[in-house]
This record gives structure tokens, sequence and C-alpha cells, in this order.
């Protein structure tokens, strides 16, 4: 009786062992097909880029024999050197802007009581559902309008004002989740308001502040439309404006000289996120857990 009873005992649980492993077994496949998918363009732009149109219209996927020539003459025919500068420049600029307010704003709003912060905040959240597009002739005409058009301004400016929005929320959440006993040490110890925000509470945040300032630098650095319509001189143009100017002239029909350019132009936003993925996943995962 009892081997029989532990028979019947053990074939559920063997069968439920089954189930959970062909469970695992099919979340591992979609997640290695989801993979596959998200690399699959960017793989073939890199294979694409080591050809020459001959192979390309043969229908080749894997290049052979490789041409890594088509960097240098990317390079050299694009200017990328001048794009590369006023792209990192622009960017860098706009997102150390970003993350400085935002970081002031979000310790304000975050650890300050005052009247009014409720509609602040709440102003702040509407400010992430404005699309740039509604902004554009407005802000054309001002700018136009102060003569900023086709300097570094033109960009630097909407840029920074645009990425306000989403730096305040996010910082406003991380200071709200630090401990408020942090900052009643510090008083007991005679620290002013500047003090406890910029030697106790801001490097708590490192990983807000690398989350704050990745996204806004990929947003700057992948920007198409602003840098379109207030940029119109070559000197001046970005990455993404200056890649595209080239279609008509230089890059027409050398579809592996452009694979090749885009991905020069891709190398430093995935040097960024290699050097501070840590910071960055710490940061989206900021206050999944509760304290």
């Amino acid at each position: 009786m009892s081997t029989v009873a532990a028979a019947s005992v053990a074939r559920p649980r063997g069968l439920a062992g089954r189930r959970a492993r062909a469970g695992h077994g099919a979340a591992w496949a979609m997640l290695l097909g989801a993979l596959g998918l998200s690399l699959a363009p960017g793989l073939y732009m890199v294979s694409l880029s080591l050809m020459d149109n001959p192979q390309l219209f043969a229908g080749r996927v894997v290049p052979w024999p490789l041409h890594p020539e088509n960097y240098p003459r990317a390079w050299v025919a694009s200017n990328i050197g001048r794009l590369y500068w006023n792209s990192i420049y622009i960017s860098t600029v706009s997102m150390v802007v970003t993350v400085a307010i935002s970081a002031l704003a979000g310790y304000g709003l975050g650890r300050i009581r005052f009247a009014g912060r409720g509609v602040v905040y709440g102003i702040v959240l509407a400010g992430l559902t404005i699309p740039l597009q509604i902004a554009l002739i407005p802000l054309f005409m001002n700018l136009r309008m102060l003569g900023l058009i086709n300097t570094p301004l033109a960009l630097i400016g909407p840029y920074t004002a645009f990425g306000l929005a989403f730096g305040t929320y996010v910082m406003t959440g991380f200071f709200k989740g630090l401990p408020r006993e942090l900052e009643d040490a510090a008083r007991l110890d005679g620290a002013g308001e500047l003090q406890i925000f910029a030697r106790v509470m801001l490097p708590l945040t490192r990983p807000a502040l690398a989350t704050v300032g990745i996204f806004v630098f990929l947003q700057n650095w992948n920007e198409f439309l602003f840098a379109l319509t207030f940029i119109t001189e070559g000197r001046m143009r970005t990455l993404p404006t200056g890649i595209y100017a080239l279609l008509s002239s230089e890059f027409y029909g050398n579809y592996p000289i452009l694979a090749a350019s885009l991905v020069l132009f891709s190398v430093p936003v995935l040097a960024l996120y290699f050097l501070f993925q840590q910071q960055f996943i710490e940061g989206l995962t900021a206050g999944a857990l509760k304290q």
C-alpha cells in the first residue's frame, strides 16, 4: 500500500517537474528569440559595412572578402570628425546642464516642504506629455528673432528644456526615497541646506544621475527634427543630420560606406552605456523594492 501511494505521489511530482522544465525552456526560447531580433539589425549593419556593392547586390549576409577600408573612406567622405565634435559638444553640454538643474529641482521637490510643491510637481509631470513637434514652429521663430539659428545654443537650449521634465521626475523620486535621518544628522552637525545637498544627499544619487545623464545624452545624440530645422549650415550639423545630408551626394548608391558611417555613429553611445551600465541599471531599478 505504501509503495502504491509513493508511486502515485511521485508521478504528479515528476509531471510537475517536466512542466516546470518545459515552461523554463519556453521562456528561454522566447528570450533568445527576442535577443536575436534585437541584435540582428545591428549585426547586419556591421556586416554590410564590411562589404562592397557587388557583394551587397548579390544578396550576401556574411561579407567575404572583407573591406575594412570602408571605415576610413566613410570618415573622410562624411567629414565625420567635425560631425562628432558638434554632436559630442552639444549633447554633453545640454546633458550636464540638464542633470545639474534636475538634481537641484529634484532635491527641492523631494526633500523641502513648501507651499505649492504639489502644483509644481504636477507641472513637471505635465511636461513629460508634451511632444517635441508642438514646440517646433514657436521655437524656430524665437530662435530666429534672437539670432541663434545655426549656433550651438539653438540646440543646447531646447534639448535642456525638454530634458528637464524627465530629469526632475527621476531625481525627485530618488531623493524622496533617501532616509531622512541622514539629513537630520547633518543638520545637527551644523550643515546648511546647500551643504546637505552637495555633501550628503547628492553623492547617494549617483545611480539616478547616471540614469538621467545617459537617457538625456542618448536623446540629444539621436535627435533629428530640431537639428534638421535649426541648423542649416554644413559646418554646424550634428551626426544624424550630417549623414542624412550626404545620402544624396557622397553616399548615393554606396550603402556599405553609409553603413560604416552609421557604425561609427553608434560607437560613442555603446561606449557610454558599457562604461556606466551598472549605475544605469541601479537607477532603473531604484525604488522597485521598498526599504
